[in-house]
């Protein structure tokens, strides 16, 4: 009798143990079942959505729903609660969202996003990437010698299809609406698709119907920018002149190359020893473009190349006084006039 009421007595407490232990242990089982769920209801690689507005995190889960983001709010909501996520808001922004993410990375990952600050970053048209990333470096979270290094790897440069001194060539200048902590990576990730929006259907056919490939009318296009820096109502004119040259194969003969390739922008005239210098960049000294753009180059120059005024020009000489205009000529010796002309005003204003 006493035996069978141990055994009754122990039968009861291991009933009770493990109803005690179901109790402890059941809720952090779902909690790691939660964790693994494949919730995301689409399929390609991954999909970019637009927070129109703030949300707080107890309200994500039926806001993700609706957009046909997640098809389990109940274990969204688990793991918002397991990890007092529940004050936070995300942040009207535009957020990117992989598929390969388990319910806790697209979790933790919200979290991390829930402060992005959109900011309106100007890239300009500069000289070098050195002046850009000084510039850029400025307004996001990457410092200049991280960001100046990622413009210049090789391997980054060859990532989107461009030589080292190519590269300038992928960015455009432009307002952009951008992450403030974007890292390099994500910086020149996101240039990269803004230079694909910028070389539409239409222009990519008025380079094929020159002959020149993307990259070569940006070249060209920084030519004409850096002749004439002033009046853009000459940039068709001086495209088209160029493009006759190089149709002829004649030598550019551009000085803006020169200063270039002797580093030396600051040049206000140049000397027949400036022209002996052994560059690629020097167009007096070889023929065709040289392998890269000459300065960050302004889309409404690319734009006056793809869009070049067709006349008979071969040669451009800077006019007199400070009109910032050129008198263009179609023989060399309507050239050398206009040569002499300038160089005589030059030394009458004691310009060297």
């Amino acid at each position: 009798m006493n035996s069978f009421r141990l055994r009754k007595k122990g039968a009861i407490l291991i009933a009770v143990l493990v109803v005690l232990v179901g109790y402890i242990v059941y809720p952090y089982f779902n909690l790691y079942k939660a964790k693994n769920l494949d919730i995301l209801s689409f399929d390609s690689e991954s999909i970019s959505l637009e927070i129109e507005n703030d949300v707080p995190f107890t309200e994500l889960a039926n806001y993700l729903y609706q957009k046909n983001v997640i098809n389990d709010t109940n274990s969204f909501n688990l793991l918002i609660d397991y990890k007092n996520y529940s004050q936070s808001v995300l942040k009207k922004s535009k957020i990117t969202i992989q598929r390969k993410w388990s319910n806790n990375v697209l979790v933790n990952q919200l979290y991390l996003m829930r402060n992005q600050k959109i900011i309106s970053l100007t890239v300009p048209s500069v000289r070098t990437l050195e002046d850009l990333a000084n510039h850029i470096s400025k307004f996001i979270s990457v410092d200049f010698t991280q960001l100046y290094a990622s413009f210049t790897d090789p391997a980054i440069s060859a990532k989107y299809g461009f030589t080292t001194v190519q590269f300038p060539c992928m960015f455009i200048p432009n307002t952009y609406e951008v992450y403030a902590n974007f890292n390099s990576n994500q910086f020149i990730s996101f240039m990269a698709k803004e230079y694909k929006k910028f070389w539409n259907s239409e222009r990519k056919k008025k380079a094929l119907k020159i002959g020149l490939s993307q990259s070569e009318i940006t070249i060209l296009a920084s030519i004409v920018q850096s002749e004439q820096s002033l009046k853009y109502d000459e940039h068709s004119t001086i495209a088209g002149l160029y493009l006759n040259r190089l149709n002829k194969n004649m030598k550019l003969q551009a000085d803006p190359t020169v200063k270039f390739a002797l580093n030396k922008p600051e040049l206000r005239r140049l000397y027949y020893r400036h022209l002996e210098v052994d560059s690629p960049y020097n167009t007096y000294k070889y023929a065709g473009l040289p392998p890269g753009p000459i300065c960050i180059v302004d889309p409404r120059v690319i734009d006056a190349v793809l869009n070049y005024e067709k006349h008979n020009y071969l040669f451009m000489c800077a006019q007199p006084a400070y009109s910032g205009y050129h008198n263009f000529s179609s023989t060399n010796a309507q050239h050398e006039k206009f040569k002499k002309e300038y160089t005589d005003w030059l030394k009458n204003e004691n310009i060297h």
